[in-house]
């Protein structure tokens, strides 16, 4: 796989087809992964794919969406590039997707795989391990779900790597970052912490693919798939919407039969 995956953006660079290939390469050992930006054919070699490259790629690409750029791409990260060109954050003709079959989807299928073909072609949202812990959490109480929350928060270093590194959280002036108003202090507390996830996942509805990007970028563990996993069964719950197909997004649609509040 990876000779192919090599010798791919080597013809993709010497035909001048893309200026950089954005990919994976081996990080300080053979069980992790990095990413890598690679503009001559000659470090090629560089690239990998294998079950360790859990990177969304997708989100370096509105950051340099002038270049034409080929970008290694699983199944998460297709479907991060789709709702990226649909909301014009970058051009569909300066990307080539060099599409690979994710091993952690297709070898090691857990949770966050589950229903998942290793190519993004079929919809991660319900009927899987992640959507039944959803639905378990769905039907405590209130007052625990509230519990658990702060227990969870309480946690939040407030580091903003979960922003970071989320394909759809590409808006140059970030909400927590503005003084007039200013939504959030610089002190970390358990309700501002829940401030800042319960905005930014409203920020992404629609958006968010479930890639779990977010999930696994938190140094202290907080399990915000169960929110991705909300937001992503709300969408197709409300408007039969799937991010990361190809579907026009329901809040640029309006329908007389959909469900109104």
């Amino acid at each position: 796989m990876n000779k192919i995956l090599q010798e791919t953006a080597r013809n993709l660079l010497v035909q001048s087809r893309v200026e950089v290939i954005i990919g994976y390469e081996e990080g300080y050992d053979a069980f992790h992964t990095r990413p890598v930006f690679i503009s001559n054919e000659k470090d090629v070699d560089r690239l990998v794919i294998n079950k360790y490259c859990t990177n969304n790629l997708a989100v370096y690409l509105p950051i340099h969406k002038k270049l034409k750029i080929g970008i290694v791409a699983k199944g998460c990260d297709v479907a991060s590039i789709r709702e990226l060109i649909k909301e014009h954050q970058i051009p569909d003709e300066n990307v080539v997707v060099i599409d690979v079959v994710c091993e952690e989807a297709t070898e090691r299928v857990d949770e966050k795989c589950a229903g998942c073909d290793g190519r993004g072609t079929k919809a991660i949202v319900a009927g899987d391990k992640a959507a039944e812990k959803k639905e378990k959490f769905e039907k405590l109480s209130a007052k625990k779900k509230e519990a658990f929350w702060n227990k969870e928060f309480a946690r939040c270093i407030r580091c903003y790597a979960c922003r970071q590194v989320c394909p759809v959280c590409y808006c140059p002036d970030c909400f927590v970052n503005r003084t007039m108003p200013k939504y959030l202090n610089e002190a970390v507390s358990i309700e501002r912490n829940k401030l800042f996830s319960m905005i930014r996942m409203m920020h992404v509805f629609g958006r968010c693919t479930d890639c779990r990007a977010c999930d696994n970028a938190c140094p202290v563990g907080i399990p915000l798939h169960l929110l991705t996993k909300k937001i992503a069964m709300d969408a197709l719950e409300l408007f039969g919407y799937v991010s990361g197909q190809e579907q026009e997004h329901p809040f640029s649609t309006f329908k007389k039969d959909e469900l109104l509040w």
